[in-house]
């Protein structure tokens, strides 16, 4: 018994001194409304161990948390640095590249992710939703069939399925996925974003409003539900409101493209083009946004008197969509105007060698190029050599001259220049 006691008393301190080991290696970091102490926490802890790439995860995931993704993309970089072979790394690097507009860098990350771990369901989800994003349907369901096969529960499967659904056009079987994803995590506010869409778009205001306020009720730092209180508002004709709140959301969050693209459209029509192509001006390599920003700032230039400079962006337009009417007539309008220059390739003079001989022009002195030999067909027809006509000498030769031997002396004739 007495034996038995001690074992239970080893194992105790056994386990808590691991514990304060592992403590002492990767410090708590408690969440709450307020980020500043958190980072003034990990500010210290990175001062004290710079070294240490878990700190810099954390604070990147403060960072991330309050939309500060250029903090966190540098912050994470940094752990990676210090440990490349950690997934929940790369996992994070991918959602922060996703946030940022980059889906085909959050992809090629997180598919270095599930290189290291490929039974991760969260994993599953985020590149389902990357592939949902470039329009790869075969390819988000299949990691969402891996997701749920791991988790079937889990309420962000019911989310990308309640999305799916909606891209269908079955509204029901969203409303009721997302429900569903509710009922299992009722402080999930996605679910709340989808169904005040939908109903916005079945012109139920009132309901979609209610949902856009639980929806911030639960995450009032997510710039969503300020974002969509401000389309709610415009719908109802009450243009400074929802001006105020589109401004709001860019403030909460500084990528928070939606916004960017509303202000952009009050600000073209109401004729402040200057204003209007500042915020286009983002857009134009965001893919759900690129296509008309480019076309906006086409028309801009075009009405402020720069149409050479619209050529290039209604070019861009073209290249994303090769039947929109409106660039292929402005291309042609344009290019009657403004050529297209033509540049010559450039000779590279490392490809000649150096002992080839040929006419120089005055082009050639100038750069120095030497032009390359022009092979020319000889004339095999013999010609007679004319006898030379030696003059009869009549004076006395002397014995001890020696003789002078003939030779034949070769003229070379120059051929015709043609003037170019």
């Amino acid at each position: 018994m007495r034996n038995f006691i001690f074992l239970i008393l080893s194992g105790l301190i056994f386990a808590g001194c691991s514990m304060n080991a592992k403590q002492d290696t990767i410090p708590p970091v408690v969440y709450n409304s307020s980020f500043e102490p958190q980072l003034t926490y990990l500010n210290g802890l990175i001062e004290d161990d710079p070294e240490n790439p878990e700190y810099y995860f954390q604070r990147a995931k403060v960072f991330f948390d309050v939309h500060k993704y250029n903090d966190a993309l540098k912050d994470i970089n940094q752990a990676i640095y210090l440990e490349s072979n950690e997934e929940l790394y790369y996992e994070l690097l991918a959602r922060i590249y996703q946030k940022m507009g980059k889906t085909s860098l959050a992809l090629n990350t997180a598919h270095r992710a599930e290189s290291y771990k490929n039974d991760d369901p969260e994993l599953f989800l985020l590149l389902s939703r990357l592939y949902w994003e470039i329009k790869d349907l075969g390819k988000a369901q299949q990691y969402l069939a891996k997701a749920k096969q791991l988790a079937p529960v889990h309420s962000e499967v019911f989310l990308l399925q309640g999305i799916f659904d909606s891209a269908k056009g079955d509204t029901t079987a969203a409303v009721r996925a997302y429900r569903s994803a509710l009922s299992q995590d009722p402080e999930n506010a996605k679910p709340y974003q989808e169904l005040a869409k939908i109903y916005f778009a079945r012109n139920k205001e009132d309901s979609a409003m209610y949902y856009v306020l639980e929806g911030r009720a639960i995450n009032p730092n997510n710039p969503f539900f300020t974002y969509f209180e401000g389309v709610i508002l415009d719908s109802k004709g009450f243009k400074t409101s929802s001006l105020r709140a589109f401004r709001k959301a860019i403030q909460m969050d500084s990528a928070f493209f939606p916004a960017f693209y509303r202000l952009g459209v009050d600000a073209f029509n109401a004729g402040s083009y200057t204003e209007a192509q500042t915020y286009f001006t983002p857009l134009t390599d965001k893919p759900e946004f690129s296509l008309n920003s480019n076309l906006y700032i086409a028309e801009i230039l075009e009405k402020t008197g720069q149409a050479a400079k619209a050529v290039s962006y209604y070019e861009n337009v073209k290249s994303e969509d090769t039947t929109n009417i409106k660039a292929k007539e402005a291309l042609t309008r344009l290019y009657k105007l403004y050529p297209p220059v033509v540049v010559a390739p450039k000779v590279d003079s490392s490809a000649l060698k150096p002992n080839v001989k040929g006419p120089l022009t005055d082009d050639t002195l100038k750069s120095g190029v030497k032009t390359p030999k022009v092979e020319t067909k000889k004339d095999t027809a013999k010609v007679k050599k004319p006898k030379p006509i030696v003059p009869k000498d009549t004076t006395r030769i002397k014995k001890n001259v020696p003789t002078i031997k003939k030779t034949d002396s070769i003229h070379n004739i120059a051929p015709e220049r043609k003037d170019s």
